[in-house]
Order: C-alpha cells, then structure tokens, then sequence
C-alpha cells in the first residue's frame, strides 16, 4: 500500500520499466496497476525510489544513448529497445511472402501476387 513519505517513480513507458527492472530496481508490492477508462487502458508501473537511483536511471533513459556512456549496462538495454522497435517497423512493411514446397524444390512469392504471377512462378516447379 502506498503511504505517504514513500519515495516512488511511476512510468507508463514499458521498455523504460523493463530497463529498470534488468538493472535491479524494484516494483513496490502489488502497487502496478492497469487504469481503464473511455476504452483505453493505461498501465502504470510504480518502482520505489528510496535513493532516488531509479529516478537517475530514468532521467538517463529519457536523454537518449547519445547523453550515456556507450559502455554502461543502460546504454545496451536503450539500444536493444529501440532496435527492436526498428526490426518491427521493417517486419511490419515488409510484404508477406508464400511457400510452396513440391518434392524438393521451394518457391516463394509475394503474398499479394496477381493470379497471373502466381501462375508463371508456379510453372518453375
């Protein structure tokens, strides 16, 4: 239970909280809560700040990998999240594609394919 006097740090941010986390801050028991409201959720995340040490860390993340020092456990867990979310930009621009598997050869084509491409990559079969 949140009393008064207690230091905390609440972020909505889930790669922030995940970061935080990995470097061995603590969630405050059963304090993280999902809010629901106009058919959107909010989670907040809320850490105890004791030391101010998670509040340091958050400003940090917040300033971006070029205010860190490259070599700082921080600085791989910013990297590793902002590259993930770059690979799902890339997986989710990409054009799905299909396989077709005949004895042993294996073709692909692009999921939106015409029905006249599919009929000429089909041939190569």
């Amino acid at each position: 239970m949140i009393q008064t006097g207690d230091h905390l740090y609440i972020t909505n941010n889930i790669k922030l909280a995940c970061a935080l986390l990995t470097m061995g801050h603590k969630l405050k028991d059963n304090e993280s809560c999902c809010i629901e409201e106009n058919g959107k959720t909010e989670v907040n995340f809320i850490f105890e700040d004791t030391n101010n040490l998670v509040s340091a860390d958050a400003r940090r993340w917040k300033a971006g990998l070029e205010s860190m020092n490259l070599e700082e456990p921080l600085a791989y867990l910013w990297a590793y999240a902002h590259n993930r979310d770059r690979l799902l930009d890339v997986i989710k621009q990409s054009i799905p594609m299909v396989r077709v598997r005949s004895g042993g050869k294996i073709l692909l084509y692009p999921k939106n394919a015409t029905a006249e491409q599919k009929r000429r990559i089909m041939t190569k079969l």
